[in-house]
């Protein structure tokens, strides 16, 4: 198909997608997506409770429902280890996860023992929305850092997010700070949107890139700031084709 033609085909389903992923009132009320409140799956808002399970277990329940379904994070602050956020799922499109607090990662790079924060994987027709902060809390990571900035090394930092095989999505208006690797990772995914995201971490902070594709076709990024540490903004390695990016606000210390 020509790139007109599949930007066509994108924009289509991206109008579609924003349509459905507004906010219902209530768990459940006519054609709009049933809630899962992660509060309801035991996360507490006190920035000190291990809310990683909860996490977990409210998405699982929304991606086997049968309807379009909303994960909601409240407002307040919230402690997590390693989410997994992993289909495939049964629902109707999309799965909107909707981030409205802050969302601490544990500190200790002992926490991450598969190598990431949030883990995102074979989904199709995700909207994951803030507008709150995801803060990975690696300033005292940074200290273990080996890969000085490379995509691939032996000990690298576990990244923010990482979307693998994730298609037909976008990710949209909310901020990252301080990941301990890369803020994100996409991999093995297409159709894929990301649109107004702050994503901060100091000069000083080691291979901390903004967003770091590959394997991965018909990726656009839009409407972005991001003033890290890492050598890069945005970087592609081997597979990454069509990628289209537009007012992108580069403040990375590094070309």
């Amino acid at each position: 198909m020509a790139l007109v033609g599949r930007l066509e085909v994108k924009l289509a389903f991206f109008l579609g997608l924003v349509l459905l992923s507004g906010r219902a009132q209530g768990n459940h009320h006519g054609n709009a997506p049933t809630v899962f409140d992660v509060t309801e799956y035991g996360a507490k808002a006190d920035g000190q409770t291990e809310c990683a399970q909860a996490f977990t277990q409210a998405w699982n329940a929304a991606c086997k429902s049968n309807g379009p379904s909303s994960v909601v994070i409240p407002s307040g602050t919230y402690l997590s280890g390693e989410v997994f956020f992993h289909g495939p799922c049964t629902h109707s499109k999309p799965i909107t996860v909707e981030v409205h607090g802050t969302v601490l990662a544990q500190s200790c790079i002992s926490e991450f023992a598969n190598g990431h924060w949030i883990s995102v994987e074979d989904v199709d027709g995700l909207v994951l929305k803030g507008p709150g902060t995801l803060n990975g809390q690696g300033e005292e990571s940074w200290q273990y850092d080996t890969c000085g900035g490379k995509s691939t090394c032996d000990f690298p930092l576990p990244p923010s997010i990482v979307f693998n095989q994730v298609n037909n999505s976008i990710i949209q208006g909310f901020n990252m700070v301080n990941s301990k690797g890369f803020h994100i990772k996409i991999g093995d995914s297409h159709n894929f949107t990301i649109q107004g995201l702050n994503i901060n971490a100091p000069e000083t902070s080691p291979s901390t890139d903004g967003i770091h594709i590959s394997e991965s076709d018909l990726v656009t990024i839009s409407n972005c700031t991001i003033a890290t540490g890492g050598q890069k903004c945005i970087s592609q390695d081997e597979g990454a084709t069509n990628i289209i990016t537009s007012a992108i606000n580069c403040i990375a210390p590094r070309p």
